[in-house]
């Protein structure tokens, strides 16, 4: 996985323990105009990550810092998920296609990643659409991501360390 830091102005102090990660989609064609988009502060706009089509993870805002990304939103009656939360974008510009092989590679290692590192349960982990107040108001990831799929990856290969760690 290649990460490249490309950093937002968009973000503020972490106050709170990061327990969810949120998976947004860009509704862009590529990753230079999402890049874009997040580097002007007079957006307000950022995320944690965000993940090119080819596989390839730009850090927009430093993990200890609070991302811009999920705007009013509400998760199990918790306001604020910016405030508890890492957010990923996925760029991608429709609905129709699904999401290449490399970038879902990539998601479900970052993500696998920051579930062991934060210890953050499958549960939490959600779609802008789950999370954002009032409900409907977003659509992303959308309908082609193979929410199944993915949570099932992600839930064996954590099972898998830490089966790894109790067996040394």
């Amino acid at each position: 996985m290649i990460k490249v830091e490309c950093p937002s102005p968009n973000f503020s102090q972490r106050h709170n323990l990061i327990n969810c990660i949120v998976i947004h989609d860009t509704e862009s064609k590529d990753a230079k105009s999402a890049l874009s988009w997040f580097s002007s502060s007079d957006n307000k706009v950022s995320s944690h990550y965000l993940i090119d089509k080819d596989g390839t993870v730009y850090q927009c805002v430093a993990e200890e810092k609070t991302a811009w990304h999920a705007g009013t939103s509400s998760l199990w009656s918790i306001e604020n998920v910016n405030d508890y939360s890492i957010g990923i974008e996925l760029v991608d510009d429709d609905d129709k296609d699904p999401y290449p092989e490399q970038q879902m590679d990539s998601l479900i290692n970052l993500v696998t990643e920051l579930v062991e590192k934060y210890k953050i349960q499958l549960n939490r982990i959600v779609g802008h659409e789950h999370i954002a107040t009032p409900h409907g108001r977003k659509k992303d990831p959308g309908p082609d991501f193979p929410w199944y799929e993915f949570l099932y990856c992600i839930g064996a290969r954590v099972a898998n360390l830490e089966l790894g760690e109790t067996n040394k």
